[in-house]
């Protein structure tokens, strides 16, 4: 959103300011107080986590001011920054958000409401037309009070096309957001099968839904996804007959399945047809897709762009997660979800993975609070529809109503007093070509019984611990000052982790930009619902009309760059935000000063391109004995910096440290820094180690899976390096090698732990597997996890340590982890 001063932001919360610090402009909102940007204002909600207890720790981290309740005040400890008192904290952030969306004028919101199927929906759309058009699509599932409030205050302020998602759990919920989202276009996916808790009818809770649509400005329009002829009456009542559209609208036919996609038939309204494959199995992401597509053709998106969107499209995970084990079983993570309908669609697409081998399990990790007898009567009316053939639950009384409603049929149900018993037992069940479904809270996407279900997929893990990430950023933050952005680098694919994972991560560690290599890198996040501003820093000229659209930031690092910059924005009709990267003295990318300088007379005033940030790269600031070097680099830049000053541009963020020169050199910090390594609790180099205490957050894990007992003088693996010494020499082989991450080269770090004790490498590393001697370790034994590097278990072999005795840099290490390694990721 627009900056506004602390005096803006009370007026049109309607409150009164306190404790008046230093004056400084909100250009975010904040409701984590150690998830702050550097220009947040923090809000004190009211609920489960009292916000109004972290208000110290927001102001003391940067926060430029909190919102608090006025009833609260006296408890709040005055001189330590300033307050706004309000009446209701979530009601003055919605203030925020109705402002901010009358800022947006010119931009097309489009609601999507319903029971099921609104991420995926609107997932859909922005993905269709982000070809078509320059598109804003709400974060995630942030469909609540709280989260469309933030979902407005996120949407950049120059896109076309906003679509946010909203949902309503209990009557009157939908007027407060509509105030925030004020559509001109409103997508009802479907009503599901029963109405919410909340709800006395099927009737009553169509109307709330259906309410959005509510008083649609002349030309705006009701896409229902809906065929049931009550909810179309409630429509009718609702929205003029002219406004509800319904037919004349593209359509997808499935014609077969194929592996994990579907080949479908599009047919538009114009007569033509197309046979496509679209990457997903489920019946119900293609009617969730058929539905976006109706919207973009509404929204004015040709039939050929759209055909060809909907061939480039792959629909993003969201609340399911599949993964096949090497003896055909397939495992399915499905976030808990009570209604019939949900539950039908899952086991759907659960079984249309196993072809015409295997039994279905259903295994349930979540407690389903608030279901029903009658729920229940209903989802075991599923499960025998859908041919399940055993279900695993908890003693929880809701999992007993289940299995009561099952007596009689020919469904196997077995309940355990604990997880724990569970998941040995499914451990046991499981066999080739079955598919088990586990039902996990939100939320908890990775439960133990997932966990040990995946693990057993996969010998060779990589585990990501995602708060050791979220701790790390809190240190840079500390470490920069309120003042200074944070960049999360996630280029080559987030340091070889995962990088939507990755970035949705630090949004809400609230980090302020991400950072990527290539155009590619970026769409990719885009497609994937990640909304941040997004810095792409070696685009090729030919990529510029996708960063235009994509709204990603290009860095213009030669005249080729500039030149295509301006075409693209030219063309879109819209002014393009760039970065300008100058070459300090590392000669790998950038303009030389004297250039940069050239390009920014060029830039002032332009008609279609702003300049934004101004950025440069240091070449040693790792080593001490560069000091020198570093500080003429940064002397070089900071004359680029001195001359934009002179030259009169503004606002612009001036940035040159990655993660060594952010620890090693304050003056190098200036708007912002970039952290890669340092996310990962990685140290660049011994010189940084002592200035900055970072959580190791990553770690390579492999399994035994064979031991040979060993004769003396025998020898082991390629070149017979290792030859047994002792009669006792026992050898064990890791299913690892340098295909995994395991370089020929890490022989020379010279061991691994097992069980937290050292184990010698013996011999050549293969490609697929390596050897260790576990002679007098008879606690090892096949299935014992084996940490190559990282932190694991309690257990650590630093990375940086594996990487100099490689003669290399942790960096390389990461990133050359195969495809074929598990990612795991825990919020440890």
């Amino acid at each position: 959103m627009d900056p506004v001063s602390v005096a803006g932001v009370a007026s049109i919360v309607g409150g009164k300011v306190h404790f008046q610090g230093e004056e400084r402009e909100v250009g975010s909102v904040a409701i984590h107080s150690d998830r702050l940007q550097a220009d947040s204002l923090f809000f004190a909600l009211n609920g489960v986590t009292d916000g109004h207890r972290f208000v110290a720790r927001a102001l003391a981290n940067g926060a430029i001011a909190a919102v608090v309740d006025e009833a609260r005040l006296a408890e709040l400890p005055a001189g330590q920054g300033t307050l706004i008192a309000v009446a209701d904290p979530l009601a003055a952030l919605q203030a925020m958000a109705v402002w901010w969306r009358r800022q947006l004028s010119s931009t097309t919101f489009v609601a999507v409401v319903g029971s099921n199927g609104k991420t995926l929906t609107k997932d859909a759309l922005v993905g269709l037309l982000a070809g078509h058009r320059t598109t804003y699509g709400s974060p995630g599932s942030y469909n609540s009070q709280l989260g469309v409030a933030l979902s407005v205050l996120q949407c950049p302020k120059d896109v076309p096309v906003a679509v946010i998602e909203a949902a309503a759990t209990e009557p009157g919920e939908m007027a407060r957001l509509k105030r925030m989202v004020d559509p001109h276009a409103v997508v009802f996916t479907n009503l599901g099968s029963r109405s919410g808790q909340n709800f006395g009818s099927r009737d009553e809770h169509a109307r709330e839904l259906l309410s959005m649509a509510a008083g649609l400005p002349e030309d705006g329009w009701l896409l229902m996804g809906e065929d049931d002829p009550g909810v179309i009456a409630q429509a009718r009542q609702i929205v003029p007959e002219r406004q509800i559209q319904k037919d004349a609208l593209p359509r997808l036919t499935r014609q077969r399945h194929v592996e994990r996609s579907s080949l479908v038939r599009a047919a538009l309204p114009d007569g033509t047809e197309e046979d496509l494959l679209v990457a997903t199995p489920s019946p119900e992401v293609l009617k969730d897709l058929e539905l976006a597509m109706g919207a973009a053709t509404l929204l004015g998106m040709r039939g050929a762009d759209l055909l060809a969107a909907v061939a480039d499209y792959t629909p993003p995970s969201t609340r399911m997660q599949m993964w096949r084990r090497p003896d055909g079983a397939t495992v399915v993570g499905e976030l808990a979800n009570i209604d019939p309908l949900a539950l039908s669609s899952a086991l759907r697409t659960a079984r249309s993975l196993m072809g015409a081998q295997g039994r279905t399990l259903m295994i349930i990790g979540d407690p389903l609070a608030g279901l029903t007898a009658e729920t229940a009567e209903a989802m075991a009316r599923c499960l025998r529809a859908e041919n399940v053939q055993l279900v695993c639950g908890l003693s929880a009384d809701t999992h007993g109503l289940i299995e009561a409603a099952l007596v009689g049929s020919d469904v196997r149900v077995h309940r355990f007093a604990d997880e724990d018993r569970m998941r040995a037992f499914v451990a046991t069940e499981l066999r080739p070509d079955d598919v088990a479904l586990v039902h996990v809270p939100r939320d908890t996407m990775v439960t133990d019984s997932w966990m040990h279900l995946v693990e057993t997929a996969a010998a060779t893990r990589l585990y990501v611990d995602l708060a050791a990430v979220k701790d790390n950023v809190a240190a840079f933050r500390k470490l920069v000052g309120p003042h200074t952005k944070l960049m999360g680098v996630v280029k080559a694919e987030a340091y070889g982790t995962n990088p939507v994972t990755v970035a949705h991560t630090l949004r809400e560690a609230g980090v302020d930009w991400l950072g990527v290599a290539t155009a590619d890198e970026g769409v990719a996040l885009r497609r994937a619902g990640v909304q941040m501003p997004i810095l792409v820093f070696l685009a090729v000229p030919g990529d510029l009309d996708r960063l235009v659209r994509n709204r990603l930031t290009p860095s213009l690092y030669s005249m080729e760059m500039y030149d295509a910059a301006c075409r693209a924005a030219a063309g879109s009709g819209r002014r393009l935000d760039v970065h300008v990267e100058v070459d300090s003295g590392m000669h790998r990318s950038g303009l030389y000063p004297e250039a940069a300088i050239e390009l920014l007379g060029k830039l002032r005033g332009h008609e279609h391109l702003r300049l934004a940030g101004l950025m440069s790269h240091l070449g040693c600031p790792d080593d001490p004995d560069e000091d020198d070097l570093t500080r003429e680099q940064l002397k070089r830049f900071g004359s680029v910096c001195a001359a934009a000053a002179e030259l009169g541009f503004e606002d612009v963020v001036r940035h040159t440290a990655a993660t060594a020169a952010t620890i090693r050199f304050p003056e190098a910090r200036y708007d912002m820094v970039r952290i890669g390594l340092g996310l990962y609790g990685l140290q660049p180099s011994t010189a940084t180690s002592s200035l900055i205490t970072l959580t190791p957050g990553v770690g390579l894990v492999s399994r035994i899976v064979e031991i040979h007992n060993m004769v003396p003088g025998e020898r082991v693996g390629y070149g017979g390096l290792f030859r047994a010494q002792s009669p006792d020499t026992r050898i064990a082989l890791i299913a690892a090698g340098y295909y995994d991450a395991v370089p020929r080269a890490f022989r020379k770090v010279g061991y691994v732990l097992v069980n937290g004790r050292r184990c010698e490498i013996a011999g050549t590393i293969s490609m697929d597997s390596m050897a260790i001697d576990i002679t007098g370790h008879p606690d090892a034994e096949v299935g014992s996890d084996v940490l190559i590097f990282g932190q694991y278990a309690g257990f650590s072999t630093p990375i940086e340590q594996a990487a100099a005795a490689m003669d290399t840099v942790s960096h390389e290490v990461l990133t050359q982890v195969g495809p074929r390694v598990q990612r795991i990721f825990t919020q440890h």
